[in-house]
């Protein structure tokens, strides 16, 4: 059994396997024209999110940025177009000002309520500020004006993803990609919210669909490898972690989930050099030093497994089962003296 009463007790953090995906709607906005036309290499945790194009009366109030308000003067007659109120709130949002824009999208719509791009981008303001009821219905508004707006539906999916209305997510995902079938990051958030729901077989090909569109795009491929090593099709698996590691090698927590893999199946050998390629790339990734440990155990190596250990603990004196582990193997090495 290789030591399995070992392991059973070392406290191994198979269940950290770590799923690094995009927040969307959260902090940053990305050009969809250039999102679909330039390769891009994300890093984990950065926000993705669907904007239509400004005008250029937009880029002209660069110039006076920092004195953009929405405050009408009732002695300035030129504040009573709505597409100057229109502007000046996609202004705002380009200096991430979400709360003032949606002031003057309220006064562009007091003058023209059908106006399409002020509910739209209301919806922008909402969903930055993670407001997403509101968000949810500006982008209905949005929609209801005009239906073949792809991005609008793609918006308004984000919102129902963070409310929870999954049915109506989907729904909006798969209207998006209808509009727009090499729409990559429809697919791959349409599939983070198929495995949400349990249905596996969907996301994984929801996730397969955004790296044929897009194959640079390796948060899809960290996805589906997840939910194969979930489901124990750890073959395939490690196949997507090791194309992750082609695309950026620093992507330590990509070895750290292949010595997960390794240690589950027994690899005591694969899973230490695994975890070994993860700690070069982070020498403080105590994940990493816990788990090096336990597969060391597996070799029955305790005088090195206790050194893993207290490598963890310099990297993070309050982890939990580092601390046990430690302590364990202490008590056994001091009860064979």
């Amino acid at each position: 059994m290789k030591h399995q009463h070992l392991l059973t007790l070392a406290g191994i953090t198979l269940s950290s396997f770590l799923i690094h995906s995009p927040q969307v709607l959260a902090a940053e906005g990305i050009n969809i024209a250039k999102a679909q036309t330039v390769k891009h290499r994300f890093r984990f945790k950065k926000a993705y999110y669907a904007y239509n194009q400004p005008s250029e009366l937009v880029d002209s109030l660069k110039k006076h940025e920092e004195n953009i308000s929405c405050y009408v003067s009732a002695d300035n007659p030129q504040l009573s177009h709505y597409q100057i109120w229109l502007n000046r709130g996609i202004a705002l949002q380009q200096q991430n000002k979400y709360a003032e824009s949606i002031g003057c999208f309220d006064l562009a719509l007091s003058l023209q309520p059908d106006l399409e791009q002020a509910w739209y981008r209301r919806g922008v303001a909402f969903s930055h500020l993670k407001q997403y009821s509101q968000a949810s219905f500006a982008y209905q508004q949005a929609i209801k004006l005009n239906h073949s707006e792809y991005s609008s539906w793609y918006n308004q999916a984000n919102a129902y993803k963070h409310l929870g209305k999954y049915d109506k997510a989907i729904a909006s995902f798969q209207q998006a990609i209808a509009l727009k079938p090499d729409f990559y990051a429809a697919h791959y958030h349409l599939g983070k919210v198929l495995e949400k729901i349990g249905n596996y077989d969907e996301a994984i090909a929801a996730y397969q669909e955004t790296i044929n569109l897009e194959p640079d795009y390796y948060q899809a491929l960290y996805s589906q490898g997840n939910l194969l090593s979930k489901l124990k099709r750890y073959s395939e698996a490690i196949a997507a972690y090791q194309k992750v590691l082609k695309i950026n090698p620093q992507q330590y927590q990509a070895w750290y989930n292949i010595g997960n893999i390794n240690l589950q199946l027994e690899n005591y050998s694969e899973a230490i050099a695994a975890y070994e390629q993860a700690i070069e790339i982070n020498p403080n990734y105590y994940l990493a030093w816990n788990n090096h440990g336990a597969a060391l155990e597996g070799l029955n190596k305790t005088r090195e497994a206790l050194k893993s250990y207290s490598q963890a603990l310099q990297a993070n004196p309050e982890y939990q089962k580092a601390l046990n582990n430690r302590r364990r193997l202490l008590m056994m090495v001091s009860l064979l003296k």
